[in-house]
């Protein structure tokens, strides 16, 4: 039997690391176009190969990514998530941190679950000061979920996906702030609806 190993866990989900034969386990998400609101298009066969060797490349050399979020119970997928760097500029990069939740569990609370666990493991295992979301501007649900892990907007950037310019709002959080913020939360329950933020 094999041994799993789990790269992040949460109060609902464990999450690991991809591997090259998760394409059936995760295509459902990726190729629904309403769940990949933010890349405006639900992903080719191809790109979804894609997706997973790029996945596995951030492994080996930025030593995080989307990890797949598995429920504790089933098993199941719930999400993608975790902490990725994020490249602001030709010489700028930062940890930023991505979720993708399943639609049909939109707004149960996964997407601020996923969001702060990736965030703890930014500021516990990779050890940077700051970390990074970038999100839609008309995403309100991910800018709620934001909030929601005390980052604030501090700019804004431009991508370029497919020829098209996709603006971004750039909003962070320090150490001492989100682990400030997550004391607070776990006092109360968060009921935030979500969307997913649409990191690459």
């Amino acid at each position: 039997m094999e041994i799993q190993h789990y790269e992040m866990e949460s109060e609902r989900l464990r999450f690991r690391r991809l591997r090259a034969d998760d394409f059936a386990l995760i295509a459902p998400i990726l190729q629904d176009a309403q769940t990949m609101y933010a890349w405006e298009h639900g992903f080719s066969y191809e790109e979804v190969v894609d997706w997973i060797a790029d996945m596995l490349r951030r492994y080996h050399e930025d030593g995080c990514g989307y990890l797949a979020g598995l429920d504790r119970e089933t098993g199941e997928l719930f999400a993608l998530a975790g902490p990725l760097v994020e490249h602001l500029d030709a010489e700028t990069s930062a940890i930023g941190v991505g979720y993708i939740v399943r639609r049909d569990l939109w707004g149960q609370g996964y997407g601020t679950e996923c969001a702060r666990t990736a965030l703890t493991f930014a500021f516990e295992k990779l050890n940077v000061p700051r970390a990074l979301a970038l999100i839609r501007p008309d995403n309100i649900a991910s800018l709620h979920v934001a909030a929601a892990c005390g980052m604030k907007p501090i700019g804004q950037l431009t991508k370029q996906y497919r020829g098209k310019e996709l603006p971004h709002v750039v909003c962070a959080v320090d150490r001492e702030k989100f682990f400030e913020t997550l004391s607070v939360a776990s006092a109360e329950p968060d009921e935030t609806a979500q969307q997913p933020p649409e990191q690459e």
